[in-house]
């Protein structure tokens, strides 16, 4: 069971891949992996709704633990490039929320904005 969701998320995220080895992320490039760590994980509990025939929502540490399997958790290599080490791993763990809470819910999380130079003006 385990293996079948794990596969299923490998897969997803090797398109993300390629493209995360590029120059520094945009604001926008960050939050469209931002949108697919949510999407990843609503993924994930339908994939494990499926696969256990009942209908029980996501459980937090499952969810958890496989996020950090197939991210390696805070160490993942499936965000985009940003600035510095600091910038880096706020992101993975904005994804990594994002993943989790996806994964318990069913859906995907919502996105909060990120602060920066893309704020709109009035």
């Amino acid at each position: 069971m385990v293996k079948r969701y794990v596969a299923a998320a490998l897969s997803l995220s090797l398109a993300a891949l390629v493209t995360a080895c590029s120059s520094s992320a945009s604001q926008e490039e960050q939050m469209e992996y931002l949108h697919k760590m949510a999407q990843r994980g609503a993924e994930l509990h339908a994939v494990k709704k499926g696969s256990q025939g009942h209908g029980t929502p996501g459980d937090r540490e499952e969810c958890y633990g496989a996020y950090e399997h197939l991210y390696d958790g805070p160490n993942g290599h499936d965000a985009p490039h940003v600035g510095t080490d600091v910038e880096r791993v706020a992101l993975l763990k904005e994804g990594e929320e994002l993943f989790i809470e996806s994964c318990v819910n069913g859906t995907p999380s919502p996105v909060p904005a990120r602060g920066g130079s893309a704020s709109p003006s009035a």
